[in-house]
């Protein structure tokens, strides 16, 4: 499933921009398509803070204050594709910078012509990505809603539950079929077996504590340590 992020005051251009995305997913793939629409500041702004996974972002920043919550978007989202609506009197010096790292450009005034060349390239190189996705930086996964990628820097564990694996970014949480043995073999040295049911990201362990059996992670997670994996976690320097 593709997630989209459609930023603009202007409900007949996000309105277009929307409705021609929707379009061209259908025509280019199976994927699903979910839009976010934050026709002002305060309610990207509080996308952001959500830290919901976005694949792709259109984002006017003729509005005062897109220019500076891009960025902050792009810290939360690395691989995301990011379309900037702008115009003539906005200098690209501001915009062309690698906190933002925009890949395409809409100019206004806005043209739909414009707007669906734009938007066909952002999703034909989108869905490249999705069929010969970076597996060194992605975890792939495939469920009901489609095929979704996700950086391993945004996991923080794997958990065995229900006869299905869980994956949790802190903010989300994806089910999947498969086994934590399977996984352990495919992620290798990047994430650690603590527990028969628990696979973390050695990444966001922030304290162990062997007296209750536990790593800590960011996020406030307590995962809970199996005496199996003692030995391993000593030499993470537990107490």
């Amino acid at each position: 499933m593709i997630v989209m992020v459609v930023a603009s005051p202007s409900e007949e251009e996000s309105g277009y921009i929307c409705i021609c995305s929707r379009g061209l997913t259908g025509q280019l793939s199976d994927e699903k398509l979910e839009i976010h629409r934050c026709p002002s500041v305060m309610e990207l702004e509080e996308l952001i803070r959500t830290g919901e996974r976005t694949d792709m972002a259109c984002i006017d920043i003729t509005v005062p204050d897109m220019l500076r919550l891009t960025e902050a978007f792009r810290s939360r989202n690395e691989s995301a594709y990011i379309i900037l609506i702008a115009s003539l009197d906005i200098s690209p010096v501001l915009y062309m910078k690698p906190g933002i790292h925009a890949e395409s450009l809409i100019l206004k005034p806005f043209h739909k012509e414009q707007a669906v060349a734009v938007l066909r390239e952002a999703f034909s190189e989108l869905l490249r990505r999705y069929q010969k996705p970076d597996r060194e930086k992605m975890f792939v996964l495939d469920n009901q809603d489609g095929r979704i990628l996700i950086e391993y820097d945004a996991i923080c564990f794997f958990e065995a539950r229900n006869k299905k694996i869980y994956l949790n970014t802190g903010k989300e949480e994806y089910g999947f079929y498969g086994t934590i043995e399977q996984l352990e073999q495919e992620l290798g040295e990047r994430f650690l077996r603590c527990h028969r049911s628990f696979l973390v990201n050695r990444g966001k362990i922030e304290r162990t504590v062997l007296s209750r059996n536990l790593l800590l992670l960011e996020g406030g997670f307590e995962i809970p340590v199996s005496r199996t994996y003692r030995p391993v976690m000593r030499q993470l320097g537990g107490k």
